[in-house]
């Protein structure tokens, strides 16, 4: 019994996990969705660096 609930317990975690990544759009199905995703993965420091106005 306590390794059924073990293997039901990793099971169950291991699904959740699996769930919860999300999988890029293929770019070459829908080009459109493919930029959405990037954008929205790009790290907060290239997008601050894309909005400021700075030139070096």
């Amino acid at each position: 019994m306590k390794n059924f609930r073990l293997l039901l317990l990793s099971a169950v975690g291991a699904s959740l996990f699996l769930s919860s990544c999300e999988q890029a759009p293929d770019a070459e199905k829908d080009p459109n969705a493919d930029a959405a995703y990037k954008r929205k993965h790009r790290t907060e420091m290239y997008r601050e660096a894309q909005r400021s106005n700075v030139n070096y």
